[in-house]
């Protein structure tokens, strides 16, 4: 659900939170744990009274439904934050190699020059 939920950044969702009250604005950034910073919120409780907030944060565990709006192709946003998860982990992995391969040469060139300074004193 997070992977769909970073998809839709930037769009105007509909959040029904566990006290069955309704949130309603922009999804400015959701966190790993599912909790959701939204701005220019319209919040509706039970008895149908709405308040407006510029800025709004939702606790993950709180949320009982979100309201996906009716463009968002669930299934290719979905594939889009998969697809982008992969590409870091493969450039993160790449970085990583980097990263050995010069600590590698580091010790390598320290040896050698060790071998090197030994060989003079003899």
């Amino acid at each position: 659900m997070t992977c769909l939920l970073k998809a839709l950044e930037g769009k105007t969702i509909t959040v029904e939170i566990r006290n069955d009250k309704k949130v309603t604005g922009l999804l400015y950034f959701v966190e790993r744990d599912m909790n959701l910073s939204m701005t220019n919120v319209v919040f509706s409780d039970t008895k149908g009274k709405k308040s407006s907030f510029s800025e709004f944060y939702i606790r993950g565990r709180q949320i009982r439904f979100v309201i996906i709006p009716d463009e968002v192709d669930i299934i290719k946003a979905m594939q889009w934050q998969i697809d982008k998860g992969e590409y870091y982990k493969g450039k993160e992995r790449s970085v990583m190699q980097q990263q050995f391969q010069r600590k590698q040469n580091r010790q390598a060139n320290q040896a050698a020059k060790q071998y090197r300074q030994s060989q003079k004193k003899l």
